[in-house]
């Protein structure tokens, strides 16, 4: 080579024949470490009573039929799935080809996209018998804490599109057309004239009796929404067409689109979820006691604590949680905010609005921002409470600077309505200005956001993979399995690490 000559660069030449069939050597124990999470899930599901998950089992010994996988193999594919953020059957079948961990789990078979599937959503008592028994594992090894339970509720969309959302109007074309095209379907096998073969005839009319069932139930529950909506505001009602049972909600981004109410309640100690469900309400007020009743038949007994936002925030939520023996530990939300609609349909400008009427005398009086007082004139039931009724003089009043901003459009003297407080009630608004409640609620962030935190922002879960508020709960109890599974995982690294 000259002097003047840039060198070339020194290549690695391949000279293996791609077509040559080679003899290769595979150890299946070597594709994962002993640590790997697969290897947990699997010597978990081993502790578990599984057999519901086989009692409906067609394949039997001594009768014909191909053999089934054992439900430890299903389980343990499903957990697995979910921990590394897999929500598809389809997805799981085609991991298994070169997925470390799943590989090892199946044994570097392949198992069918359907017998997943349909596992899956098969078994929901068996489902819920193997989250109590995780728990029930998991307060025998003293890693949660039932006595203090924090609640929290998120959006997560449905598999529907925001597209699929029609009104009334849309929704009756819909199954107008759908009867129409399974009465043509049916007149057509009736006289064969196409000469269509039987299996192309009969999936065209599996095809329209689904469609046909999914706009009946469309319409189904339309109907409902309609006949809890005011008349004035019906012909707003919208519902999914492909997934009626979701609802359109607002998420934290300030979209809109189909979705369902996750409700989570989760202890302390660990942060493990205790229990889970879901919801079509598009807020947590009712949500509560749901929770309540749900950690009572999975763990066996309620907290003596609960831990919620404001959202949860109402007077019957104290009041039953009271009669469970339940104490409440959540803000209060002011009366401002409580109020804010309604002095705004009455052209009440902020500053007059009923918080702002301060007690006086031991709750015998009102004094309003203008400095003049209210006297109690009776009581009436409103929103089925039991309220005192104060009132200004209408002299004060009608002479008032500040008349017009307090009364709005109203006329006559001005009316506040306050509450009287239940002994339940009265014993939570104490509770909650006292330090040591400010100081647990400062909790509820850090522990009750923490799962919707990990599936929905590190496992990407955020919409869900299967239609129907049935299924979809099932779901949820899958996430929550493989959710508890982590943290499992977690505090057992945490722990060989400190030893």
């Amino acid at each position: 080579m000259a002097s003047n000559e840039t060198p070339k660069a020194r290549i690695k030449r391949i000279f293996l024949d791609r077509a040559q069939v080679r003899w290769e050597t595979f150890d299946l124990e070597s594709l994962i470490e002993e640590d790997h999470p697969a290897r947990t899930i699997w010597k978990l599901c081993e502790r578990f009573d599984l057999s519901r998950f086989e009692e409906q089992t067609k394949t039997l010994q001594g009768s014909a039929g191909r053999p089934c996988w054992p439900a430890q193999l299903l389980v343990s594919v499903w957990v697995y799935g979910y921990t590394i953020g897999v929500a598809s059957g389809r997805a799981l079948n085609q991991l298994m080809k070169h997925e470390p961990g799943l590989r090892w789990l199946v044994a570097a078979e392949e198992i069918n996209y359907h017998t997943l599937t349909d596992f899956r959503v098969d078994h929901k008592a068996a489902l819920d018998e193997l989250f109590s028994q995780f728990l029930a594992l998991l307060e025998a090894a003293g890693l949660v804490d039932l006595d203090t339970l924090l609640q929290d509720g998120t959006k997560v969309r449905a598999v529907a599109g925001r597209a699929s959302l029609r009104r009334h109007k849309t929704v009756d074309k819909r199954l107008k057309k759908a009867r129409k095209v399974v009465r043509e379907l049916d007149r057509q096998a009736e006289e064969d004239n196409e000469g269509m073969d039987a299996r192309r005839r009969a999936a065209r009319a599996r095809a329209a009796r689904e469609a046909l069932k999914r706009a009946e139930a469309a319409m189904k529950k339309l109907k409902e929404l309609e006949a809890k909506t005011a008349p004035s505001e019906q012909s707003e009602v919208q519902v999914s067409v492909s997934e009626p049972d979701a609802r359109n909600m607002r998420h934290p981004d300030g979209g809109y689109g189909p979705s369902y109410n996750v409700q989570m309640s989760t202890e302390g100690r660990s942060r493990m979820m205790v229990g889970v469900g879901v919801t079509t309400a598009g807020n947590d007020l009712q949500e509560l006691i749901p929770a309540l009743d749900r950690v009572k038949e999975t763990c066996g007994k309620v907290p003596q604590t609960m831990i919620t936002d404001n959202g949860y925030a109402t007077r019957d939520n104290v009041e039953a949680s009271t009669e469970r023996k339940v104490e409440l530990i959540a803000p209060w939300k002011e009366g401002a905010s409580r109020g804010a609609g309604a002095c705004k349909r009455n052209g009440i400008e902020k500053g007059f609005e009923p918080s702002a009427f301060k007690v006086q005398r031991g709750g015998k009086k009102l004094k309003c921002p203008a400095g003049k007082m209210l006297v109690i004139i009776g009581q009436k039931k409103h929103h089925g409470r039991r309220c005192n009724v104060f009132e200004a003089k209408a002299a004060e009043c009608a002479r008032c600077k500040s008349k017009l901003q307090c009364l709005g459009k109203k006329e006559g003297p001005r009316q506040i309505e306050r509450v009287v407080e239940s002994a339940a009630m009265r014993e939570y608004l104490t509770r909650m200005k006292q330090p040591e409640a400010k100081e647990l609620y400062k909790r509820r962030s850090e522990v009750a956001e923490f799962p919707q935190l990990w599936f929905k922002g590190v496992k990407g879960l955020r919409r869900f993979s299967l239609r129907g508020l049935a299924k979809v709960e099932m779901e949820a109890t899958w996430i929550a399995i493989a959710y508890n599974v982590t943290q499992y995982i977690r505090i057992k690294a945490e722990v060989a690490a400190a030893a």
